[in-house]
């Protein structure tokens, strides 16, 4: 009786349905970029994450970004063969496909690459930021040092998202950041660490540049 008692109490609680609700809502946010398919796209499940590997190695071919990973989740609230695309858990897009290897990828495809570009500066954070410029200034320490005290980690953030935006590669990350730097001696120069260089300017100069 009292190892009955005790198996009721370490018993794991199923979780609820409100439970599995919030996880998958959790997972929404947590997800740059997030694929939910209805029942009958559900079985191609396999085509899809082919057309996302696809896509991310064009886009880092054409712009020098990889995209992050994109989970593809059955939702049971489209329909069946509707499809819906969220960037960092705000709907974006949804469509639907004929539900057939070629229908998906005619249609998919393109929607989702043209959703991510438009969302960039949603996808680029500042953490990955960091990595671009982690990757300059092992390059050329001196001149990243001098960028990074005129312009924050989000400043550089939204050059580089909206280097990308306009069609330009930011692949040769070393040259990105002369074109950078170039464009601040333009503006003022080095000197004044408190003058506020506006980032979307800069990009527009750097893209004329490239």
């Amino acid at each position: 009786m009292l190892k009955r008692i005790k198996d009721l109490f370490n018993r794991k609680k199923e979780p609820s349905v409100e439970d599995k609700i919030d996880s998958l809502y959790d997972r929404l946010y947590n997800d740059p970029v997030l694929v939910n398919i209805g029942e009958d796209l559900s079985v191609f499940e396999n085509v899809f994450l082919d057309i996302i590997h696809e896509l991310r190695e064009e886009v880092n071919d054409e712009c020098g970004f990889i995209i992050p990973k994109v989970p593809v989740v059955y939702n049971s609230s489209l329909q069946e063969n509707e499809f819906a695309i969220f960037i960092r858990g705000e709907y974006e897009r949804s469509g639907f496909l004929i539900p057939n290897e070629e229908g998906i990828k005619d249609e998919f495809y393109e929607t989702l690459k043209t959703v991510i570009y438009n969302k960039m500066d949603s996808i680029f954070t500042n953490e990955v930021a960091e990595r671009y410029i982690d990757t300059a200034q092992r390059k050329n320490g001196w001149l990243i040092w001098n960028i990074t005290r005129i312009l924050s980690v989000p400043d550089i953030k939204i050059i580089l998202s909206d280097i990308i935006s306009n069609g330009k590669s930011i692949n040769d990350i070393g040259y990105i950041f002369e074109k950078i730097g170039e464009q601040i001696l333009l503006d003022g120069g080095y000197q004044d660490c408190w003058k506020v260089h506006n980032p979307h300017n800069i990009a527009k100069q750097v893209v004329k540049a490239l």
